[in-house]
């Protein structure tokens, strides 16, 4: 069995630092950043892009991706974003033009080899997990005064779930080597990458200002992909916190931050009513038009999250 076009992660690696030093060639100060490494020693590593004629001040935004290890789809969206880099015209260079661009294609590089050396072929918390069992998009601090509800896809306390929390917030290095990035880096805006479900999710928020934002910003991401629209998926009351990314993102390091489950259900149903693996069920088999669908919505979501002032203020 093979996961072609999807590289090893090897070639993840390499293509990435390519990718990084042919950008550097056209923006002055484009770098690899290894801001940790995961639980098995391997490198996390982010790619910082200077606000185009800025060198290192502006606002920054931020992509990450693959916090999964079967959704390899958000790392080849990610990475696109970086590979158009120097595209006269692209929407990529408009944001540039903006802010400061952050990308981590691989936020669970443990997850992505485990899930390339299995085919792709596993129960699912065999290979959405990290290392050490965890289920990383579960592993957040939840805001000051919330509790986790007993609801499914909440976080679950047992190991071998699929949505095993951690022995605690931030008990994972890949979680907690991110978060000081967010701390140091301190992000206007964020995207978070997973699939397969065709939707967006906002942080969580109850206040109607936040609320209302959102659903602009959201509206503005889908209205700017060509070919399928994402919805979204937010309720202010019908919600609880689960200790997801772009929740800790929004309401402590006051990032507006969503979820994009890149793919869609329909299309991955349409492609294998009995997909052969995992694998196939969370990703294309040609991710090309996802990326050409999906790179413009989340260029288009952070461009309008700059307008914005930050989150509490």
């Amino acid at each position: 069995m093979s996961l072609a076009p999807y590289p090893d992660p090897e070639a993840r690696e390499r293509e990435l630092t390519e990718l990084a030093a042919a950008a550097a060639r056209r923006i002055a100060g484009v770098e690899v950043v290894e801001y940790g490494r995961s639980v098995e020693g391997r490198s996390l590593l982010a790619v910082r892009v200077p606000m185009r004629g800025g060198g290192d001040s502006g606002p920054r935004v931020l992509v990450c991706a693959n916090t999964h290890g079967p959704e390899f789809i958000g790392n080849r969206v990610c990475t696109a974003l970086l590979r158009e880099l120097g595209d006269d015209g692209s929407s990529v260079e408009r944001l540039l033009a903006r802010a400061q661009l952050w990308l981590v294609p691989c936020i669970n590089p443990d997850g992505y080899a485990r899930t390339f050396a299995r085919d792709g072929v596993g129960p699912l918390p065999s290979l959405r997990h990290n290392q050490n069992g965890v289920d990383l998009n579960r592993n957040w601090p939840l805001p000051e005064g919330c509790r986790r509800l007993p609801l499914p896809g909440a976080g679950s306390s047992r190991p071998g779930d699929a949505t095993y929390c951690g022995p605690q917030p931030l008990s994972e290095p890949e979680t907690a080597g991110l978060d000081r990035l967010l701390a140091e880096q301190d992000f206007h805006a964020s995207a978070n990458l997973h699939s397969f479900m065709g939707t967006l999710f906002p942080a969580r928020v109850e206040d109607p200002a936040s609320f209302r934002r959102y659903r602009a910003l959201c509206d503005q991401f889908s209205r700017a992909q060509p070919r399928v629209r994402y919805r979204r998926l937010a309720s202010r009351r019908l919600d609880t916190f689960t200790g997801e990314q772009e929740d800790h993102q929004h309401h402590r390091r006051r990032c507006w931050a969503i979820c994009v489950e890149c793919f869609s259900l329909r299309a991955s149903v349409g492609q294998h009513l009995r997909a052969p693996s995992l694998f196939w069920r969370f990703n294309p088999r040609d991710p090309t038009p996802w990326i050409d669908n999906d790179v413009p919505g989340i260029v288009a979501f952070l461009l309008a999250a700059l307008e914005l002032p930050r989150p509490g203020c």
